[in-house]
Formats: structure tokens, sequence, C-alpha cells
């Protein structure tokens, strides 16, 4: 499978987790019919969006990674509300701009326009990073080739006028308070491709930034597919890199930040090595982040070894590994299945399986089926409803779990938070 495929399977398995989420009964599904509405958007957003359009011309843009283009808020801690956006001017020199507008009455007003950078608008955020009330605005931009360095930008807004206050060459960055000295901090993850990567943490002071540390990594891979921030113990906070490398492997680095210090605390490279990008994240909700690896099915051959079963990790402070939880995940992200907890090392998948047809989760030591997902035909499933749990649908088919025990589908499970 190709770096590219793999990705796509991750795209997959994350719409997986959330189509498998919106079926866990946590809201009514309306009936289509009802959802074929023209939206009505408030006079408030009707107002403003109005405006932007005339301003813009109609070119405003989305950032890459979310579909809304319009950010509202009090940037300036003014109590008056600030709208954001960004457009584009594909004839000029400066092909990005952002704009800000102020609720004045029944209307918005611009206040200040500004310029971005590169052709290609990736994420746009808003954060305080002082602790003083006032927002920063976050951007990431592009030149617009796949390969080409990304550059990150952040401005201050003071009611008047706009500044650039750092703007840094970036792969994939985080904000968070690594440091845990009550103000957020800004770590961004500088790769070259197939040479290296540089972790570093910086911090607002007044109206710069300064460097708390920085770390190298002699990473010879193609790209991190997967970076979250947060506790990795109760005590300490720090990121999980997923990197992949070669044409379908990944590993995974965890930085933890002691004393303000970056300290690569992965046990090793071979333990954290994996066959699938694994996305690594809090599985268990616990707020503790869980590093992921591939693990081989007890009975299967190595040439057989193309079937996604996940471990997750937590590290301990004192140096072990703590194993949190075993998954399956299907291959085109339908669905995802936690195995209960006496399961790991007692229960594998029978090497029989089909991941589009017939699964069977086997006992190791005698062979006896204790679980079983199967998909059906719509008829089909007619017969085997009252017997089976329904897990996922897909498109004509229904993807359905029996159990002889007590074991039930943990399809209300919550996916993996990044």
């Amino acid at each position: 499978m190709s770096l590219k495929g793999n990705l796509r399977y991750v795209l997959m398995v994350c719409s997986g987790c959330v189509l498998l989420f919106i079926l866990s009964g946590c809201g009514i599904i309306d009936d289509p019919k009802s959802l074929m509405r023209t939206p009505q958007l408030s006079s408030d957003r009707e107002s403003l969006f109005n405006v932007i359009n005339v301003e813009t011309k109609g070119s405003i843009i989305a950032p890459k990674d979310v579909k809304s283009s319009i950010r509202t808020a009090d940037l300036d801690n003014d109590g008056v509300k600030e709208a954001i956006v960004f457009y584009e001017t594909p004839d000029e020199t400066v092909r990005i701009h952002g704009m800000i507008l102020e609720q004045q009455g029944d209307s918005w007003v611009v206040q200040v326009r500004f310029d971005g950078e590169g052709q290609n608008l990736e994420t746009f955020d808003l954060k305080d990073l002082t602790g003083d009330g006032r927002l920063n605005i976050i951007a990431g931009f592009s030149g617009g080739g796949e390969d080409v360095q990304k550059g990150l930008t952040v401005y201050s807004y003071d009611g008047e006028k706009v500044e650039n206050l750092l703007t840094i060459p970036y792969s994939n960055f985080l904000i968070d308070d690594l440091n845990q000295d009550g103000q957020l901090d800004i770590t961004v993850v500088n790769l070259k491709r197939l040479q290296g990567a540089t972790v570093t943490t910086y911090q607002l002071e007044g109206s710069s930034f300064k460097e708390l540390d920085s770390i190298q990594l002699d990473d010879n891979i193609e790209e991190y597919y997967n970076t979250v921030s947060g506790n990795i113990t109760p005590k300490l906070k720090g990121i999980i890199l997923d990197a992949a490398f070669g044409s379908h492997h990944a590993y995974s680095h965890v930085l933890v930040m002691k004393d303000g210090k970056f300290e690569d605390v992965v046990p090793s490279q071979d333990f954290m090595y994996k066959n699938y990008p694994v996305y690594s994240g809090d599985v268990d909700g616990d707020g503790i982040l869980e590093v992921g690896r591939s693990e081989k099915p007890i009975g299967w051959e190595s040439p057989q070894y193309e079937i996604p079963l996940f471990s997750y990790y937590q590290w301990e402070e004192g140096g072990g590994i703590k194993f949190i939880r075993q998954q399956y995940m299907d291959p085109s992200g339908r669905f995802y299945f936690n195995f209960p907890k006496d399961w790991p090392g007692n229960v594998t998948v029978d090497a029989k399986s089909d991941p589009d047809e017939h699964l069977w989760f086997v006992k190791v030591d005698t062979g006896e089926t204790v679980a079983e997902i199967r998909f059906f035909s719509l008829s089909e499933w007619e017969n085997y409803k009252d017997q089976w749990e329904l897990l996922a649908w897909d498109y004509d088919k229904v993807i359905g779990f029996y159990s002889k025990t007590n074991v039930k589908v943990n399809k209300g499970e919550q996916e993996i938070k990044r």
C-alpha cells in the first residue's frame, strides 16, 4: 500500500469513527426530506455575510482544515464583537489578505485589512497567547505545491491595527501549555523531508516570542501524519508525533516537557513500529494521551499480516509502558471495535476472516468463537436483526455484531481525541 493509499485509509478510519459516534444514539436522525430545506441565516449573520461579500468581491476563502471561512469573536477584549475573514486577490502581488470587521448596531464596518502569506490558507485559529483576554490570529499559509514549506504567522489586534508578531516555517504546529505556567505556547514541528526535524516551543512575552526549548529528531521520514499534544502522564505534558516512512510504515515519538526542556521518551523505534498509520490520541477519554502501534494477530503468519489490529499504550514517568486498549479498526473506516479488557492475549482474529465479509474472534487456546462481525444485505438483515446488534451501515450493507457471551458491541465508545 502506498503512503497516499494509507492516508486515504486513515481519513476513512476517521470518518468511520465519526459515523459510529453518530450511530451511538447521541441524537435523533431527522427525516432526510426535512434536511433539504434552504438554510436560514439570522439577520445578524446575513448582514455580516452581505458586507463581507461586497468588501471582498465574493473572494473569501476558507482554510483547508475546516469549513468555516468567517470567525466572530471579541478580539481586543473591549466588549464589542469582531469578525475575521481571509480573502484572495489572484491578480495582485500579495494574493491573500485578512480583514477585520466590527459590529456597530445592526451592521458591520471594516476596521482594518492586512496581508497574508503565500497562495493558500492552510489553517486559521484564534487563541489568547498572553492570557490578557486578547485573541491572537494564528494562520498557516503555503505556496501551493505539495512539497512547498508552509509558513505560520501570528497576528495581534489592538482595536486599531494588526501587527505581525511571528512568521516561521512549519510542517505541523500545536497550541498548548506544555511548560504548565498558565500561558499558552506554540510548538512548531519543522520537517526537512528525508533528512530530519526540529521541534521548537515558543511563548509570547510582551510583543515578541521567545524560544522555550528545541529538540532535533533524526527522522528520515516522509511526513508526520498526526501530531497531538496534551498530558502524557497526569503530571507531565508533551506531544506525540506519528511519523510515516518508506512506502507504508510508521512509528511514533513521545516527547515530554520536564522543567521546560524536551525529552524524547519513546522506548525504542522497534516498539513503536507499525505497518499501518495508526493515530495516537486519547483513546479511553481519561485525559492522558496514548500512543498507538499495530499488532500482528496471534496465529497469523507474516505474509497475512495486513489486518488493522491496534494496541494503545501510555508512557509512565518511571520509564515503563502501560497497555491501555486493543482495537480492531475496519480497513475502510466503516467501524471500529474495542476489545473487552480480558481479550488481549486471550482472543485473536481468526485467520480465515475476511474484513469485507465476515470476521470471527476466537479464543487463542481452544479456537472457540466468542464474537462475530458480519456484513449482511438488507434482506438478510431482516432475518438476523433480532439476534445481532447493529454495528454500522455501508451503503446497501448492514454490518452486524454477535456474541454468545455478555460482550456488547461498544459503538457508543468515544472516538480518539486529538
